[in-house]
Formats: C-alpha cells, sequence, structure tokens
C-alpha cells in the first residue's frame, strides 16, 4: 500500500489529547491519529458494485434540501404492507415461487432506500450539518 504524506497544523488542545492518548494506549501519535482518522471517516462507494455506485454517487451531486428530503424518506406503507404479508406467508412456508420473487424483490428495493438514507445522512454530516438524534428521530 502506498502512502502520502500530510503536514497538519492542529489546535493544541487537540494535539493534547492526541497525545495523552497515545500514551494511554503505548502507541505512537500517528497510529493514534490513523485509527481515529480511520474509524470516523466513511469508506466512499467507490469500491461498491456498479449499480450500488452509481445510486451513491448520484447522492453526492445533490443539494443539501434534496439530500434532507432522502435522508426523511420513508418506504411506502404498501411496500411495507406487502412485505409484511409476503414474509408472514414465508414464515408458514406458503409462498409461491413468484411471491417468493416479489419478497425478494421488496427486500432489496427497502435495503437500497435504507444505503440513500445513510449516504444522504453522511454527506449532510461531511457538508456540516447536525444530524438528529435517535430522540429526535423518534419523536
Amino acid at each position: 500500500m502506498s502512502e502520502s504524506t500530510l503536514l497538519l497544523h492542529l489546535p493544541e488542545l487537540l494535539y493534547q489529547r492526541l497525545q495523552r492518548l497515545s500514551v494511554l494506549s503505548s502507541r505512537p501519535i500517528e497510529s493514534v491519529v490513523l485509527q481515529t482518522l480511520n474509524a470516523n471517516i466513511p469508506a466512499l462507494p467507490d469500491n461498491l458494485p456498479a449499480a450500488m455506485r452509481e445510486t451513491l454517487v448520484t447522492l453526492e451531486k445533490l443539494d443539501d434540501n434534496t439530500l434532507w428530503d432522502v435522508a426523511g424518506s420513508m418506504i411506502s406503507q404498501t411496500h411495507q404492507e406487502q412485505y409484511s404479508l409476503l414474509l408472514e406467508k414465508q414464515r408458514q412456508s406458503t409462498l409461491t415461487t413468484a411471491e417468493q420473487t416479489q419478497l425478494e424483490k421488496l427486500y432489496n428495493q427497502a435495503n437500497e432506500h435504507m444505503l440513500r438514507k445513510a449516504y444522504a445522512n453522511v454527506l449532510l454530516k461531511w457538508r456540516g450539518y447536525q444530524l438528529p438524534t435517535l430522540t429526535e428521530l423518534s419523536c
């Protein structure tokens, strides 16, 4: 793996926190900084399958208001009801082949929807917005 060098000027208090963590963990400060960066910078969609990557890259081009709409979007009630019904039929082992295909389609659509919502939130966070807490979301 190739490496790049970055000269970084840190506020003194941040440097002191990193230095203290370095001492507490008995690791070089560079290791602490790399771990912190790696843990806090989400992966980019570059290594995802093409269709998924295109979906997420499209979100990167949206304005903030549209991203908020994506982040707050919900799956339709009809989608949820169909999924629940088919899931219950699956538990009872009474799904036809067509219903199994439909269940998988609904499942995949829900997963893509959640991925879009999550990435919209990541982008908003990167753009400097404060995201709602879990408590705020449940109200």
